[in-house]
C-alpha cells in the first residue's frame, strides 16, 4: 500500500493523531495525488482547453445579468413609459401591477427553467439544454423588441426568463467538473463575475442607446441579446460534454475521447477516468448513473442539499435586491440629479466587478466556508450601520448610507456573491450535482421573489415607509445566517470530490472538514478502470 497524505489537522471528535483512511484504486489514488501536487500555474497550463470551455460557460451566464438589468431599468426610459404606460402629472408612468407582473414572469421563468433543466440535463446532457435556452432567448427577445402592449411584453419576459434558469443550472456544474482542483473554486465563482459583467454591459448599452430617438432607446437594449445568442449558438456545435455526465450515462469511450481531445499526451487519462468512476459509484456501490431531484432529499443527502441551496437564500436575504436596485434612488434623495446618479451607479457596478474578481482570490486563499462566513458577518455589520444612519434625522446622513451601500456592494461580490457558486457545486455528490444545482436555481428564484415583491411595500413612503431602516431587517436575518454557516458549511477547498463525499458520509462535522486528515491508500481490490 502507498500512503498519500493531505496535510491538515484531525477532526475534533477523533482521538489526537488519528487518521481517516480512504481506499481507492491505484490509478485514482495516483491521479488525486497529482492533483494535490499541482500549483495554480501548472494546473492552468495542463488544462487550457477545459478552461476555455469554462469561459464559454461564463459567456452564457452574461445573459442572466444583462436580461435582469434590462428588465429592471427599462422603466426609467421615457420612451418605454410612453409606449407601455399612461399619462400622469405631466409625464408617463407604467402601471405598478404590470411592473410586478414582468418581474414575476422573469422569476417564474427562472424557477421553471431551473426545474426543467435539472430534469432534462439528466436525460439529454447540457448541449441540447443550452441550444434550447438560446432558441427561447431569441424568441423572447423578438417578442420584447416588437411588443406593442404590456401583455405582449409580459410574454417576452417569460420566454427570456426560462433560459436564465437553464444557463445558471448547467454552467456552474460543468465548470466545477472541468476545472482543475487548485483553481476549481475560483473558476466556479466566475459564474457570478459573468452575471455582474452582464449588468455592466447592460448599463453601457443603455447609455449608448439613449442617444437614439423614439422606441430605439429601449429596443436596442433588448435586441443586444440576439448577439449573445448568435455567438453562443455558433460555438455550441463544438461543445464537449463533461466526462462525468458521459460516464454516468454509460458512454465511457466518449468520455475518454473527450479527455483525449481536451488534453495533451502527458495527461493521465486513465487516472482521471478512474477518479470519475469512483466519485460516481463510491456512495452508490456499483451504480454510476445520474441521480434524481428526489434523491437529493434522502437521509444521506439532505444536509448537503440544504447547504447547497441555502447559500442562495442567504444571498437574497442579505439585501442584494435592495442595495443594488435602490442605490440610485437613495442618491437622488440626497439631491443628486437623475443623470449623475445613473453614472455613479454605473461606476459602482464597475466596483462590483472588481469585488467579484477579488472573490476569485478569497475562495482559494481563505476557503469557501471562510469567505462565506466572514463575508456574511461583515455585511451584517454594514447593514446595521446603514440602519443606524437611516435613523439619524439629518440630510447629510443619506450620503453615509450611500457610502455604506457602496462598501456593501464590494464586500458582497467579493464574498457570499462569489462563494455561493463553488459551495453549491462542491457539496453535492457527483451523481447529484446537476439536480442539486437545479434546486439551488429554484431557491434563488423563489427567495428573490419574496424580497422583490415585498420591498416596494416596505420602503415606499405611502406604505411601510422604512426607507433605509429596512437594513435592520436584512441585518437581523444575517445574524441567524452567520450562525447557520458556522455550524453547517464545510470547507471544501483543496478537496477532491471523492474526499468530500467521504467526509460527508463518515459524519465528520462540517466545521471540522478542514481539520480532518485523510490518508488515501491504494487498494488493488478496488475496481481499476
Amino acid at each position: 500500500m502507498t500512503d498519500i497524505k493531505e496535510a491538515s489537522k484531525v477532526d475534533a471528535h477523533h482521538e489526537e493523531g488519528a487518521l481517516e483512511v480512504l481506499e481507492a484504486s491505484s490509478r485514482a489514488a495516483q491521479f488525486e495525488a497529482a492533483q494535490h501536487s499541482l500549483n495554480r500555474v501548472d494546473a492552468i497550463k495542463a488544462n487550457i482547453k477545459p478552461l476555455a470551455w469554462c469561459m464559454y460557460m461564463f459567456f452564457i451566464c452574461i445573459t442572466w445579468g444583462f436580461d435582469g438589468l434590462a428588465g429592471g431599468v427599462v422603466t426609467s426610459i421615457a420612451e418605454f413609459r410612453k409606449d407601455f404606460g399612461f399619462p400622469y402629472a405631466g409625464d408617463y408612468v407604467v402601471d405598478a401591477n404590470w411592473q410586478l407582473g414582468w418581474l414575476g414572469a422573469t422569476l417564474f421563468g427562472l424557477i421553471f427553467g431551473g426545474l426543467a433543466t435539472g430534469i432534462a440535463v439528466n436525460r439529454f446532457g447540457r448541449q441540447p439544454c443550452i441550444a434550447t435556452g438560446f432558441i427561447l432567448s431569441i424568441a423572447g427577445t423578438f417578442v420584447q423588441v416588437f411588443a406593442a402592449t404590456p401583455a405582449q411584453f409580459f410574454g417576452g419576459k417569460l420566454l427570456t426568463g426560462l433560459p436564465l434558469g437553464c444557463f445558471t443550472t448547467v454552467a456552474p456544474t460543468y465548470a466545477s467538473e472541468m476545472a482543475p482542483l487548485p483553481i476549481r473554486g475560483a473558476i466556479t465563482a466566475g459564474m457570478n463575475f459573468a452575471i455582474v459583467l452582464g449588468q455592466l454591459i447592460g448599463y453601457g448599452v443603455m447609455r449608448e442607446a439613449s442617444f437614439y430617438q423614439g422606441s430605439l432607446t429601449y429596443r436596442i437594449l433588448f435586441s443586444t441579446q440576439w448577439g449573445f445568442a448568435a455567438v453562443g449558438l455558433l460555438v455550441l456545435p463544438f461543445f464537449p460534454e463533461s466526462p462525468y455526465w458521459l460516464v454516468a450515462h454509460g458512454r465511457h469511450e466518449k468520455a475518454r475521447a473527450n479527455l483525449v481531445k481536451l488534453h495533451d499526451d502527458s495527461y493521465d487519462i486513465d487516472g482521471n477516468m478512474a477518479e470519475i468512476h469512483e466519485s460516481l459509484a463510491r456512495l452508490n456501490q456499483e451504480n454510476e448513473s445520474q441521480g434524481s431531484i428526489a434523491e437529493c432529499f434522502n437521509r444521506d443527502n439532505w444536509k448537503r442539499t440544504l447547504v447547497a441551496t441555502s447559500v442562495f437564500f442567504i444571498q437574497n436575504a442579505c439585501g442584494n435586491s435592495w442595495v443594488i436596485g435602490y442605490m440610485s434612488y437613495f442618491m437622488q434623495l440626497g439631491g443628486m440629479s437623475a443623470a449623475k446618479s445613473f453614472d455613479t451607479t454605473v461606476g459602482l457596478c464597475g466596483l462590483m466587478v472588481v469585488g467579484n474578481m477579488c472573490g476569485w482570490v478569497f475562495v482559494e486563499k481563505f476557503g469557501r466556508r471562510g469567505t462565506a462566513l466572514w463575508g456574511t458577518v461583515t455585511l451584517c455589520i454594514v447593514l446595521f450601520l446603514i440602519g443606524i444612519l437611516a435613523s439619524v434625522p439629518t440630510d447629510n446622513a443619506i450620503w453615509g448610507q450611500v457610502a455604506c451601500m457602496a462598501l456593501w456592494s464590494f464586500v458582497y461580490q467579493a464574498t457570499i456573491g462569489s462563494a455561493a457558486w463553488p459551495i453549491t457545486a462542491e457539496n453535492a455528490t457527483s451523481r447529484l450535482r446537476a439536480p442539486t444545482q437545479s434546486l439551488a436555481t429554484m431557491m434563488n428564484g423563489l427567495s428573490s421573489c419574496i424580497w422583490s415583491f415585498a420591498l416596494p411595500y416596505a420602503i415606499n413612503p405611502d406604505q411601510g415607509n422604512l426607507g433605509g431602516k429596512i437594513a435592520f431587517v436584512f441585518g437581523a436575518v444575517l445574524v441567524f445566517a452567520s450562525v447557520f454557516i458556522f455550524f453547517m458549511y464545510p470547507e471544501t477547498k483543496g478537496r477532491t470530490y471523492i474526499e468530500i463525499d467521504q467526509l460527508w458520509s463518515r459524519g465528520i462535522s462540517p466545521r471540522h472538514f478542514s481539520r480532518t486528515e485523510l490518508v488515501t491508500v491504494s487498494n488493488e481490490n478496488v475496481k481499476e478502470i
